[in-house]
C-alpha cells in the first residue's frame, strides 16, 4: 500500500486544483477531475491484478473491494466527460453495494480481532470503517432511494467526527503489549481506508460549503446550464426514465444536433 502513497498524494493535489480551477470558471478544471478519476481507477486496477497474481493467500475482501473501486472510479470518470452507456446506474449501484458489503465485512473482522484486546480501540476502528461504509451507502443509493442518501451521509460524517474526537481524547491504548493511538493503528493497516475516507470527507466538505454559498459550484461551459440541472435531477433520483431515457439524454442529443447544424451552416 505504501508504494502507492506518492501517487495518492499527487492525485489529491490535482483533485483540489481541478476543483478550484472549475469553481473559478476554468473549463480545464473538469478535465483534470476526470483525469484524476481515471487514474484512481487505473491504480486500483493495478492493485487488483497484484492481489490476484502475486499473492498465494488470496484476500477475498481486498480483491472484491478493489474490483468495485475500479468500476466506481471508471464510471465517475465517464460521468465527468458526459459519457453514458445502457444500465450505467445499475452497474454503478451493483459495484457500490459490493463495496459496502466488503467494508462491513472488514468492520466485523476488525471488531472480532480487537474486542478482546482493547474495547476502546475496537469501537474507534469500527467507527472508522463504519463511516466509510455509510459514505458508500449514501453515494450508492442516491438514484434508487434519494430520501435515505442524505441521512446516510450525515451518519457517516457523525461517525467520522466521533472517530477523530475519540482518538484525540483516548490517546494511547494498550494493544498486544504495545501502546498505540487509533490513528497509528489505522495507518499501519495496509489498505485504502485512509485514502477513501479522505476523499469522502473532501466531497462532504464541498457539498456542504456549496449549499451554504461559501464556495461556488464547479463550472463547465461545454453544455447549457439546463443540461446540468437535468443531470442533477436524474442522479438525485428525482426523475423516472421515459422509454429507457432520461430528459438530459434527449436534451444532449438535440443540443449536439443543433451544434452540428450550426457548424454546417457556418462552413457553407
Amino acid at each position: 500500500m505504501s508504494r502507492y502513497n506518492p501517487y495518492y498524494y499527487l492525485l489529491f493535489v490535482l483533485l483540489i486544483f481541478g476543483a478550484f480551477a472549475s469553481m473559478a470558471q476554468n473549463d480545464y478544471g473538469i478535465r483534470i477531475i476526470g483525469l484524476v478519476a481515471f487514474t484512481f481507477s487505473l491504480l486500483f486496477l493495478i492493485q487488483w491484478v497484484y492481489e490476484l497474481i502475486t499473492k498465494r493467500r488470496k484476500d477475498v475482501i481486498a480483491i472484491t473491494e478493489l474490483l468495485a473501486l475500479v468500476i466506481i472510479c471508471a464510471i465517475l470518470c465517464l460521468r465527468v466527460f458526459y459519457i453514458r452507456f445502457p444500465f450505467v446506474e445499475i452497474v454503478f449501484g451493483a459495484a457500490g453495494f459490493v463495496f459496502i458489503a466488503a467494508y462491513f465485512l472488514r468492520l466485523l473482522q476488525s471488531w472480532q480481532m480487537l474486542q478482546h484486546k482493547s474495547k476502546a480501540m475496537a469501537i474507534l476502528v469500527a467507527l472508522f470503517h463504519g463511516s466509510i461504509a455509510l459514505y458508500a451507502v449514501s453515494m450508492t443509493i442516491v438514484p434508487f432511494v434519494p430520501a435515505v442518501a442524505r441521512p446516510a451521509g450525515a451518519a457517516a460524517f457523525a461517525c467520522c467526527l466521533l472517530f477523530v474526537a475519540g482518538g484525540l481524547l483516548k490517546k494511547e491504548m494498550l494493544v498486544e503489549g504495545e501502546k498505540l493511538t487509533v490513528f497509528t493503528y489505522v495507518a499501519r493497516v495496509r489498505d485504502r481506508s485512509i485514502v477513501l475516507l479522505s476523499l469522502f470527507v473532501l466531497f462532504t466538505a464541498y457539498m456542504g460549503l456549496t449549499q451554504i454559498g461559501a464556495i461556488p459550484k464547479m463550472y463547465s461551459d461545454e453544455f447549457p446550464q439546463r443540461y446540468f440541472e437535468l443531470v442533477n435531477q436524474a442522479e438525485a433520483g428525482n426523475e423516472e426514465p421515459i422509454n429507457g431515457h432520461f430528459r438530459h439524454e434527449e436534451f444532449k442529443e438535440k443540443y449536439d444536433l443543433f451544434v452540428k447544424r450550426h457548424l454546417e451552416t457556418e462552413n457553407k
